[in-house]
């Protein structure tokens, strides 16, 4: 069955399990989370790639002895999960209004989803798959980015990917238990860990380039929080990073993915960023919002987002090549497309700073009018 028509169909088996004054606001949650246009918008059509809502279903490739039906609990814990995480989020930042409606619903799918994660590995006891510790991780990392955004003040890649990887702590569960019951060992489980560490950090790297300004105006973005840093160093000011914040960091990162960072001097992941050569800053668009224009001068002169786009890069590489010596090709083949883009992006954004961001806008204005 296609990816995209198996989430919308396992989505709807669960809204359908739901007391029925809960249907409508299931059937349009897309909507009320602010992540589709209309109530209309399946699920399958919320994200522009297809891993993030079915990535289960395209590691299965990897594993031919796991039965159908075991795939299709991995994957609805994971769609699940992804879901209200992403609901969890927006309640948090205050992105939405958390009614009865959407708590009940929000906790319901925590039930299904863990129910359907026991189906997958029953009586394994692996902490990569606790749900409850990942929702933990999860929630820590939220607010300490809230905190780090809030305050203003510098901080570097290594607060950052931490948090990233934290955030996205509900993301590795169901996966990792699709690995036990094909009965990977624990070396062909770290590679998937690292694998998914690669596949979330750069999804998220990208989305945090293209809507930096948007976030920013929100209440924070973590353009502004590099770039800010990277300033600071070249003027030779101390890292201003606590002991307690690292701390709280490396528990938001989770325990079964913490291997998958190890922080060098410029707090690098294994992957490395390359360093990118800066470029002469075009000046702010004239209908950038007055408050905006000093901090989008100083983001497009530090180059912090050709060094976030060829993060994004190294991360989608990493992934190709560990999604490769999983045998799973199309993860491999996705990520090796994700990888070219990113290269390109990055060029492009060293060449011409805020590139990236016009280019974006430029896509996003071609579909809503040429569609």
């Amino acid at each position: 069955m296609d990816d995209a028509l198996w989430v919308d169909e396992l989505y709807t088996a669960f809204w359908r399990t739901l007391p029925g004054m809960l249907h409508a606001e299931a059937q349009g949650l897309a909507y009320t989370l602010g992540l589709a246009p209309s109530r209309d918008v399946p699920w399958s059509a919320v994200f522009r790639n297809e891993i993030t809502l079915a990535a289960p279903a395209l590691l299965a490739e990897a594993m031919p002895g796991v039965r159908g039906a075991t795939v299709q609990d991995a994957l609805l814990a994971h769609l699940l999960a992804v879901i209200e995480a992403f609901g969890t989020d927006r309640i948090q930042d205050a992105q939405v209004r958390p009614t009865w409606q959407l708590e009940a619903i929000l906790a319901h799918a925590r039930r299904a989803r863990d129910e359907a994660l026991r189906r997958v590995a029953p009586e394994v006891d692996d902490p990569a798959i606790d749900f409850a510790r990942a929702d933990e991780a999860t929630l820590l990392a939220i607010e300490a980015e809230r905190s780090v955004l809030a305050s203003g003040e510098p901080a570097g890649f290594s607060r950052y990917y931490a948090l990233s990887l934290g955030k996205q702590s509900v993301g590795f569960p169901a996966s990792i238990a699709l690995a036990h019951a094909a009965g990977w060992t624990a070396a062909q489980r770290e590679v998937l860990a690292r694998l998914l560490s690669s596949v979330w950090l750069g999804l998220q790297l990208h989305d945090d380039v293209m809507d930096w300004q948007d976030d920013y105006q929100r209440g924070g973005a973590w353009a502004v929080v590099l770039a800010s840093e990277l300033r600071s160093r070249a003027e030779g000011e101390p890292d201003t990073t606590s002991a307690r914040a690292r701390d709280d960091d490396d528990r938001a990162s989770g325990s079964y993915h913490r291997a998958a960072i190890a922080y060098g001097p410029l707090g690098t992941p294994p992957w490395g960023i390359a360093a990118t050569p800066r470029a002469k800053s075009e000046p702010p668009a004239s209908s950038a919002a007055s408050s905006l224009v000093p901090v989008r001068r100083m983001v497009l002169e530090s180059g912090v987002l050709a060094a976030m786009l060829d993060g994004e890069r190294r991360c989608f590489g990493a992934a190709r090549r560990r999604a490769a010596a999983l045998g799973a090709r199309r993860v491999a083949a996705w990520a090796a497309a994700r990888e070219a883009h990113a290269q390109e992006l990055a060029r492009c954004e060293a060449e011409s700073p805020g590139f990236a961001n016009r280019a974006h806008a430029l896509n996003a204005w071609a579909k809503a009018v040429l569609a």
